[in-house]
């Protein structure tokens, strides 16, 4: 049995370390495991996030997965499955579109272990990091009893 408990913070401490001596693992859009893209969410290309927490916590990836999910901080639809399939991103006022899969993570855990680990004095702001417009149906379908990505998440290519 897994001690959540003892396994989260963990995980925070390592990701906050890892920022302070790299402050570019977090919302550099192109270059960081996670970029914020409204106030209440960051998204992470999936598997790198998790992947690259395991690492850095030395915990294993399955542990470290069904952590982040069972304590609410990788996000999943009302069957505990994450988005399907590859979402289209694009960095704010670029007309380049790139697709990858994925994660959605709610801010206070990354924020959080910045602030107590990472040397951040408050919440980091909204990254450059844009998805798609034509994406929001579906990611407002995945979020379906969760409060819904801000308008700030998404942009249309130009």
């Amino acid at each position: 049995m897994i001690d959540y408990g003892e396994v989260l913070p963990r995980l925070e401490k390592a990701l906050g370390l890892r920022y302070r001596d790299n402050p570019d693992i977090i919302n550099v859009p192109g270059t960081s495991v996670a970029c914020k893209v409204d106030p209440f969410a960051y998204v992470a290309p999936r598997p790198a996030f998790v992947a690259f927490l395991a690492k850095w916590a030395g915990t294993p990836l399955a542990v470290t997965e069904e952590t982040l999910v069972r304590t609410g901080n990788l996000l999943v639809d009302a069957s505990h499955a994450r988005l399907d399939g590859p979402v289209a991103i694009l960095v704010d006022g670029s007309p380049r579109v790139m697709r990858m899969p994925l994660d959605f993570i709610p801010a206070s855990f990354i924020d959080r272990a910045l602030v107590l680990y990472g040397g951040e004095h408050g919440p980091l702001p909204v990254s450059r990091l844009r998805l798609l417009s034509s994406e929001k149906a579906r990611i407002d379908a995945f979020f379906s009893g969760k409060p819904p990505l801000l308008d700030v998440a998404y942009a249309s290519p130009g």
